[in-house]
């Protein structure tokens, strides 16, 4: 599709005419997502590099953490695709 943006929210993609859109508006929203991104990886990154935290922490809660660790990085490698995409 030509003229449009792609918007990532959790397992929904949505595609967004440009026509009559707020460019400014939509590269901020990203940017916030991808700012919240990047802590919420670092925070998992953190858990599961943490010795004792893998040690003590039920084997459901490590599994867990490591699937929203794996969701998040996909949806940071889609945001910072529709990022390149207004550069």
């Amino acid at each position: 599709m030509d003229n449009c943006v792609t918007d990532v929210s959790d397992n929904l993609e949505t595609f967004i005419s440009t026509d009559d859109v707020d460019m400014s508006a939509i590269i901020g929203k990203l940017t916030k997502q991808k700012e919240k991104l990047e802590k919420e990886i670092a925070k998992l990154n953190g858990m599961l590099n943490n010795e004792r935290f893998v040690a003590n922490a039920p084997e459901q809660v490590i599994n867990d953490n490591k699937k929203a660790l794996s969701d998040a990085v996909e949806k940071m490698s889609k945001v910072e695709a529709e990022l390149k995409g207004f550069a």
